[in-house]
């Protein structure tokens, strides 16, 4: 099935506030960001908080998308083993 998408939303896993905030936002995929858009440390932090996030759910029948860190960086990996297990649409 084609599915048009008008907008799309990206934000730091790091920010509870504007995750619960995208629940209301009218955009049609959601991409929480794991990479530049989160400090080096806070990224475990911004990993469980997407868990728990995507968890709770709200967040209708919006495309939900995790962006990772490239595959050269030391958080690549369990940024991939996060997004694989949270439920997201796609990485």
């Amino acid at each position: 099935m084609i599915r048009p998408r008008r907008s799309v939303l990206y934000m730091p896993a790091s920010n509870l506030r504007a995750m619960e905030k995208a629940k209301q936002l009218a955009a049609d995929v959601l991409v929480f960001d794991l990479e530049d858009a989160v400090a080096p440390a806070r990224k475990d932090q911004a990993r469980q908080q997407l868990l728990e996030a995507l968890e709770r759910g709200g967040y209708g029948q919006r495309q939900l998308v995790v962006r990772i860190n490239g595959i050269g960086t030391q958080w690549f990996q369990r940024d991939l083993e996060v997004a694989a297990c949270s439920g997201a649409h796609a990485v």
